[in-house]
């Protein structure tokens, strides 16, 4: 039996033509009965959040929302549609792009019995700076739609058995309107059984096997946890590490305080996307995150001329 290639090919020909006819026919009738995106198109903030998009995610963009920050339109990334673990179920919220100034982690109080105060988040300068004057950048109106969560915190003590030299930490729970991310929620915790996890890991931070081989899932996790300033920054970007040395670049604090050997140091991410402990009174960039209602309206918007969902005031 013959085949007439030819015959063949031109059979192809005529369905790659038809199937092209019925896609633009279909896109023309999406258009004719509103699909085209307009100002005021509005959906709860849940859908625009990286675990709701699912396969459907692109970049960065997918799930951006901007908020007036100190009157301008500030983007932030919806990561979670109800943030896991000690998350009150709202959508969780990470500032895409670093505050342009740094701020050290430092205490402002001593903690009883602590071993070491400098290293207990409640009393850190940056969970005091979060909680009034950065909170206090959003709107009345965007202040009280921010949910009261509550995040999980090293209590600031060894647990170990005494007369050992191990350290073995445990968790505590504590509200809070503002907040940093964990190195375990970043995906970056290390230190075995013995050192308590600070929440759940984030899906965002977390690429599954549908982005290839492991060390594709580690690039592309790392590229997802860099992050600059959004305007050029001039001044100063050096920190420096626990254990000695330094790092030139641009970094942001977690919540997270280093369990062993070097007191007073924080996890902090690198330009990289990998963590380094950074001297707790050292300063370095801030990338602020909250929760608000999943039903929260989100609306289409012309910002810097582009459309772009946001939350008005």
């Amino acid at each position: 039996m013959k085949f007439n290639f030819k015959e063949m090919n031109k059979s192809r020909k005529i369905i790659a033509v038809v199937v092209a006819v019925v896609v633009i026919v279909l896109f023309a009738a999406f258009l004719l009965i509103g699909g085209r995106p307009r100002i005021g198109q509005a959906m709860p903030l849940y859908r625009s959040a990286y675990d709701s998009l699912g396969i459907f995610y692109l970049n960065q963009n997918s799930i951006t929302v901007y908020i007036r920050e100190n009157g301008e339109w500030e983007p932030f990334l919806a990561l979670e549609s109800s943030y896991p673990g000690e998350g009150n179920g709202g959508v969780l919220l990470l500032r895409r792009y670093l505050i342009q100034e740094r701020r050290p982690w430092s205490t402002i109080g001593n903690r009883e019995l602590s071993p070491d105060p400098g290293v207990y988040y409640p009393l850190s300068e940056i969970d005091n700076w979060l909680e009034t004057e950065y909170f206090h950048m959003f709107s009345p109106s965007i202040q009280d739609r921010i949910l009261t969560t509550n995040i999980e915190v090293w209590d600031g003590f060894n647990h170990a058995p005494e007369g050992t030299s191990a350290i073995r930490t445990v968790t505590e729970s504590m509200p809070r309107k503002v907040f940093l991310l964990s190195e375990n929620e970043v995906g970056q915790m290390r230190g075995g059984a013995t050192r308590a996890a600070e929440g759940e890991p984030i899906a965002y931070f977390h690429p599954g096997s549908r982005y290839g081989l492991r060390s594709m899932q580690q690039s592309l996790s790392n590229s997802r946890r860099a992050a600059t300033p959004r305007d050029e920054y001039t001044g100063d970007r050096t920190v420096r590490l626990g254990g000695g040395g330094g790092f030139h670049g641009y970094s942001w604090w977690t919540r997270t305080v280093r369990w062993s050997g070097i007191n007073g140091t924080i996890f902090a991410t690198m330009h990289n996307g990998g963590t380094h402990h950074v001297i707790n009174r050292d300063s370095t960039f801030v990338r602020p995150a909250f929760t608000m209602s999943r039903d929260t309206v989100i609306e289409l918007y012309r910002v810097d001329g582009r459309m772009v969902y946001v939350i008005h005031d």
